[in-house]
Formats: structure tokens, C-alpha cells, sequence
């Protein structure tokens, strides 16, 4: 019976944890590789009393991506946006057909990633301002903020490709 809940909860949820994870590394089968991981986790630990399934998945993604992060930093330290984006391995171009969502796409990849972070949240996973500042561990009003400059950083990227 469990099976069946997280085969359901995998077809469900696994686009916008790929999405999210993607998002944090850019790079698609590291992407691939955290999405797995999520997963694994939530194999071994999910249970019928975690509340909001799509905000945990989330979290734990973003915890596999810092983790993840970490142990390269210790292999040969890096910052995030030193992991490489190679155009021939975007999977985002299957997804995103249209040439507008394409240039949007790239403009919020072009944020610094506290911005792109709480943008994508709240505009492509539907979550609150309370959801994101529990998830990323600020406070509403940063996350507010955030999506403020956010919308304004993306306004001018995306006024200067015209």
C-alpha cells in the first residue's frame, strides 16, 4: 500500500522537484541525481502525518542540493554558480516550447539565487509568502522584499533583450 502512495506521490511531484532542483544547480544530471535522492528519502521517512507533501519534498530537495554542494566543496571548493549549464544538456527546452517562456526562463536564471530561489516558489509552485520563508528560513517580510526586487531585477533583464 505504501508503494502505491509514493508511486503517486513520484508521478505527481517529481516535474517541479526536478524543476526546483534544477533551478539550484543548473545542471541536469546533477538535477536528476538530487531528485533521486529526494525521493529515496522520502521512501525512508514519509509517513501519513507530513502535513503539506509538496513543501516537504521541497525542503529535503534543497537540503540534498546543500549537502550535495557541500561534500563538492570539499572535494575541490567552487561557488553555486561555478557548476557548469551546457546548452545541449538543458531538458528545459523539451518543456519550454515557447520562445517568450524560454526568454523568461533564461532572465530568471540570470538572478542572484536568493531572488530566483523565492521567484520560482512563489510563482511556479504557488507557495506563500509564510511557505517560502519557513522553506528557505527568512522571515515574510524578506520574502516579500525578495519578490520585490526580484520582479524588478526580471522587469529590466528582460527589458534589455528587446
Amino acid at each position: 500500500m505504501k508503494q502505491n502512495i509514493l508511486e503517486e506521490i513520484y508521478e505527481k511531484y517529481y516535474r517541479s522537484v526536478y524543476l526546483y532542483a534544477y533551478s539550484l544547480c543548473k545542471n541536469h544530471h546533477l538535477a536528476q541525481e538530487i531528485c533521486s535522492d529526494t525521493f529515496f528519502k522520502a521512501l525512508l521517512s514519509c509517513g501519513d502525518d507530513t502535513p503539506s507533501i509538496q513543501y516537504w519534498l521541497l525542503r529535503v530537495c534543497k537540503n540534498c542540493f546543500i549537502d550535495h554542494w557541500r561534500k563538492a566543496q570539499k572535494r575541490s571548493p567552487a561557488t553555486i554558480e561555478e557548476l557548469p549549464l551546457k546548452a545541449d544538456d538543458d531538458p528545459l527546452d523539451a518543456i519550454l516550447q515557447k520562445e517568450e517562456h524560454r526568454r523568461l526562463y533564461q532572465a530568471i536564471l540570470q538572478l542572484p539565487e536568493q531572488t530566483r530561489e523565492v521567484l520560482l516558489l512563489f510563482y511556479f509552485e504557488g507557495f506563500s509568502g509564510q511557505k517560502i520563508a519557513a522553506v528557505t528560513g527568512r522571515t515574510p517580510g524578506a520574502v516579500r522584499t525578495l519578490l520585490y526586487r526580484a520582479r524588478a531585477q526580471l522587469k529590466d533583464l528582460l527589458k534589455e533583450e528587446i
